[in-house]
């Protein structure tokens, strides 16, 4: 009952917010296009139409997914707030036996990651789905009526770029920059290399890259304004099959980068770009007083921007480890937003360990008195 209590307080915050409102809007309007352009869809008999028409199913994922990044901040803003109105004094909340910590969780920070994972992975299955139902309909050569050609590619492109420009979607917005380019944007981008070599004002606007959604839905709405020409010129059902093939192998190679980058992240992989920091961050934290060595570096993306990080840290028998701690992590605290260090000491007699978790929320400052150490966790 209180998860269901939950679910509708949830669904309330996003109708009654304004940004969410006219995303909801927005997916009621996308909804009534899908319904009329799949409608024509299926009278043009078109192959080559259908596939670009399921632009408008990824449309509605994005939408989707939009509305989740939403719920989701809501969310943590939510619980941060309640975090700070429940908090304990400094001194309660800087030594804590470790018998009162419960299993760590990281809530509904990977739930972007996973929407978007899914909406790339079900248009890829699409994708496949076109090329099956191409072959069919080639083999059958059933007669394809062009009347709704041209006015369902102009209502679905139209409906694409809408949501894609005007639809604030962070998750996406994030997964576009940081991705590989994909194989048509590579050759788009060399095309448009040489037109700016000669107008060189032009760069601003095509260069370094397009928006792989936009150039998908340019180069899909090309495809179908020259199949219904060359249709409309009695050229036959191959060429309406070769559209189709050359919609559904676009849509493949745009989504297959995104799809790698969200996988790599519910993989718990360190992000590429990361690694050359990191190195530098830990090769500057070896080299502070009291440390001796550094063990079991583990750094990985918990969801988009969001690094992990835990790491042991083999101190001198005299260090200050609440010292240490905090030197450590004035280093790493650049990289990693969630960090938990292990201090133990380098001593044969008794193994010693302290445990410092970071929280996202807070700037603490180094100083000698561990009792300024805000939000410090330190677990002996």
């Amino acid at each position: 009952m209180g998860k269901s209590t939950s679910f509708l307080s949830s669904i309330f915050y996003l109708i009654r917010s304004s940004h969410s409102r006219s995303t909801v809007i927005i997916t009621i309007a996308c909804l009534i296009a899908c319904v009329i352009i799949f409608t024509m869809a299926g009278q043009a008999n078109s192959m080559a139409l259908q596939a670009f028409c399921s632009l408008c199913i990824f449309d509605l994922l994005f939408i989707g997914t939009a509305l989740l990044s939403a719920w989701v901040f809501e969310n943590n803003n939510t619980r941060v707030h309640q975090r700070n109105q429940n908090s304990l004094d400094n001194s309660t909340l800087l030594f804590i036996p470790t018998q009162t910590i419960s299993t760590f969780s990281y809530g509904t920070a990977r739930f972007e990651v996973l929407a978007v994972f899914t909406s790339t992975m079900l248009s890829i299955l699409g994708a496949f789905f076109i090329l099956k139902e191409s072959i069919e309909k080639y083999l059958e050569n059933e007669t394809i009526h062009t009347e709704y050609l041209l006015f369902a590619s102009i209502l679905t492109f139209i409906v694409h770029m809408f949501v894609i420009y005007f639809v604030r979607n962070q998750a996406f917005d994030h997964v576009i920059a940081a991705s590989a380019s994909s194989w048509l944007q590579e050759h788009v981008s060399d095309i448009f290399q040489n037109i700016c070599h000669y107008i060189p004002g032009l760069s601003r606007l095509l260069l370094p890259r397009i928006n792989p959604l936009a150039l998908l839905c340019w180069c899909g709405l090309t495809i179908l304004f020259s199949d219904s020409f060359l249709l409309r010129m009695g050229y036959g059902n191959f060429v309406d099959t070769l559209a189709s093939l050359l919609m559904a192998f676009m849509t493949f190679g745009t989504m297959v980068p995104m799809a790698i980058y969200s996988g790599k992240i519910l993989l718990q992989t360190t992000p590429a770009p990361m690694i050359g920091q990191l190195d530098k961050c830990l090769h500057e934290a070896s080299r502070l007083d009291g440390v001796l060595e550094f063990r079991h570096e583990h750094f990985w993306a918990l969801s988009f921007g969001t690094l992990v990080g835990s790491v042991h840290v083999r101190c001198r028998r005299d260090a200050d480890e609440q010292l240490v701690l905090a030197h450590v992590w004035s280093k790493l605290a650049n990289v990693a937003q969630i960090l938990t260090i292990h201090i133990f000491k380098d001593d044969w007699l008794r193994p010693q360990s302290h445990t410092y978790t970071q929280n996202q929320t807070t700037n603490p400052v180094i100083s000698n008195n561990p009792s300024t150490y805000n939000n410090f966790v330190v677990i002996t």
